[in-house]
């Protein structure tokens, strides 16, 4: 393999991944800091030396090619991993400054803020933290992203993986005049009578159950009147008497001490094995991730 890159290669990559973000020229060159015939002529270069078109132009738009579109997912990584070396050879010093992306189940953001945020920010006050809600299984890279939040069942061999929380009850609740109308079931089968709220995850509908009878697994197939992909409208609709909904308990925990949901069927549940930090193997800890890290490992519960 060839290692010779020209200078102009990394320019134009550098104007493509900005028109292609931007849609447009003069907003990439307002990014860029350069006129937009500057954008132009780098553009009509870049393409000539690869020798293929990559963006599509009309007088009022500008748009991708499926070239295009291939070198942006392609590229797009790439520039990412290579911006995250950049940033490491320049935070070598003492500070942790930066932006921290971490993408996180919308549901559990208020968790993490509440555990999590407030002592990190204190301590290091020249960095900047934004989660990301986001309930789809995502690329943290393509997006984007320093790391990201999800159930340790469901992080990837490949990621370096740092518990958040402990283990914790899967629990089903319900409000009281749902209860009240349909009364209290007595076994996970009793749950095919009374109308349950289901998940939409990453467009799969959760209505599968899992429960723990006598040691052993077993599932129940759940039906009800709504399908939603967001938690904190499931907890609303449980709330309002829709249905059944099952979710970890700390995510619920004030619902419950209010009272406008109550536990059911708590002998026979399923334990959710905790959230987890995650982050690529592959790539160097950058000091503002390594200090969230040293954070977690020092204050996890």
């Amino acid at each position: 393999m060839n290692y010779t890159i020209g200078q102009g290669d990394l320019d134009g990559v550098v104007v493509f991944l900005a028109v292609a973000e931007e849609r447009g020229f003069r907003a990439a060159a307002r990014r860029l800091g350069i006129t937009p015939s500057a954008v132009s002529q780098a553009i009509r270069a870049f393409e000539g030396r690869i020798g293929v078109t990559l963006l599509s132009r009309t007088t009022r738009s500008v748009g991708m090619t499926e070239a295009g579109e291939r070198l942006l997912l392609q590229v797009r990584p790439a520039a990412q991993q290579l911006l995250h070396g950049i940033e490491s050879a320049r935070s070598l010093g003492n500070s942790v400054t930066g932006l921290l992306r971490i993408s996180v189940p919308k549901a559990s953001v208020q968790i993490l803020t509440e555990r999590f945020v407030t002592g990190f920010l204190v301590a290091n006050p020249k960095l900047q933290l934004e989660l990301v809600g986001d309930d789809r299984l995502v690329d943290i890279v393509a997006e984007g992203c320093d790391a990201g939040v999800r159930p340790r069942s469901f992080v990837h061999a490949d990621m370096v993986a740092v518990p958040l929380t402990a283990e914790e009850p899967q629990v089903v609740v319900g409000s009281p005049a749902l209860l009240a109308r349909f009364g209290r079931p007595r076994t996970p089968d009793d749950l095919r009578e009374i109308p349950c709220i289901t998940f939409r995850q990453a467009g799969v509908v959760l209505d599968e159950w899992a429960f723990n009878v006598r040691g052993d697994p077993h599932s129940v197939h759940v039906r009800g009147p709504l399908i939603l992909d967001d938690v904190a409208a499931c907890v609303h609709a449980a709330e309002q008497g829709v249905g059944l909904f099952r979710l970890p308990r700390s995510i619920v925990a004030r619902n419950i001490h209010a009272g406008t949901l109550e536990v059911i069927l708590s002998s026979f549940h399923m334990e959710f094995p905790g959230l987890a930090l995650y982050y690529p193997s592959r790539s160097m800890v950058l000091p503002k991730l390594r200090a969230f890290v040293d954070y977690v490992l020092a204050n996890k519960l």
